[in-house]
């Protein structure tokens, strides 16, 4: 697992959880980096699953349309559904531009990050 965006990922997710069950609040990024970094990871674990599962391509993208989608369906499952159905989750429109946000990211950034190490490894195999 020699990824840095993955570590990032988790690492952020379990700090900021960590400092919530605390009670000590980091401004921003208690409020929106779990959020930005959610579509990413869930984006890596499905990427790998597949990779695994139906052997797609080491050089496989997943489209900015597919990225975009599941930011969608995040937004509307978390920002929109949870708060109607639960009493601790709320809705916030700042919510929903970092889930996009993080597909843009994953997209843009990740991505491109991933398919270079894959190439860069499968010539170093030469």
């Amino acid at each position: 697992m020699n990824n840095p965006f993955i570590w990032f990922y988790a690492l952020s997710w379990i700090i900021i959880r960590y400092t919530r069950n605390q009670g000590t609040i980091i401004p921003y990024l208690n409020n929106w980096l779990t959020d930005f970094v959610f579509v990413p990871l869930i984006a890596h674990v499905a990427y790998v699953v597949g990779y695994f599962l139906i052997q797609l391509p080491a050089d496989y993208k997943i489209p900015l349309g597919q990225l975009l989608v599941m930011a969608g369906l995040t937004t509307v499952i978390f920002e929109v559904l949870c708060p109607i159905y639960t009493t601790y989750n709320t809705a916030d429109p700042i919510d929903a531009l970092c889930y996009f946000l993080g597909a843009i990211w994953y997209y843009a950034i990740h991505q491109p990050y991933m398919l270079f190490r894959n190439q860069k490894l499968s010539l170093d195999s030469i």
